[in-house]
């Protein structure tokens, strides 16, 4: 299945000319994106999924078309999707934020799946473990451990690029800033 993911910047064209050129099956939106980057998203006729990052307002996933799967699992083209949203909180009243023990009931109730969406990455995965706002959850981390998800697509962070994780354990994993487009095969 070809996804068209989009995260935490510009993409690097308009919406339905990047649809036009990647020819996704589905659309996939891993958090923060502000209205003005997905101009047209709400148009395009292809199904839609997404979390919510730590900057998105409460209805910007429904806004262009969008379900929202945080804790949910859902069925797309033979493949199943689960969703874990938002970011270690890092101020007083982030409202996309959680401290790592709301992490850990949060996750409790987070379902296997095929695919796992998120925003900001488990430990030790394409995560800045010095700086509050983007260090990666060991709770989730445990969680994909222990669920191996074929894949897990994320954004939030800026990895090191002399040290980009693609894998934990069994699972594939891409970090998407901006719009890629991925074969999830």
């Amino acid at each position: 299945m070809r996804v068209l993911a989009l995260a935490d910047e510009p993409p690097h064209g308009a919406i339905p000319e990047l649809v036009a050129a990647t020819r996704p099956e589905l659309i996939v939106l891993l958090g923060d994106l502000e209205p003005a980057w997905t101009n047209g998203l709400e148009a395009i006729d292809l199904p839609k999924l997404g979390v919510l990052g730590n900057h998105d307002s409460p209805g910007a996933l429904e806004g262009v078309g969008a379900e929202e799967i945080h804790l949910r699992r859902v069925e797309v083209g033979g493949c199943s999707f689960s969703g874990f949203g938002g970011s270690p909180r890092y101020s007083e009243h982030g409202e996309n934020e959680w401290t790592e023990d709301e992490a850990a009931e949060l996750v409790e109730r987070l379902p296997a799946a095929d695919i796992l969406l998120t925003h900001s990455p488990p430990e030790g995965v394409n995560d800045d473990p010095s700086d509050p706002a983007h260090r990666g959850s060991p709770t989730l981390r445990r969680w994909v451990e222990r669920n191996r998800p074929a894949w897990l697509l994320h954004g939030h962070t800026l990895p090191d690029p002399a040290r980009p994780v693609h894998r934990l354990g069994d699972t594939r994993v891409v970090h998407v800033r901006g719009a890629m487009a991925v074969e999830l095969r």
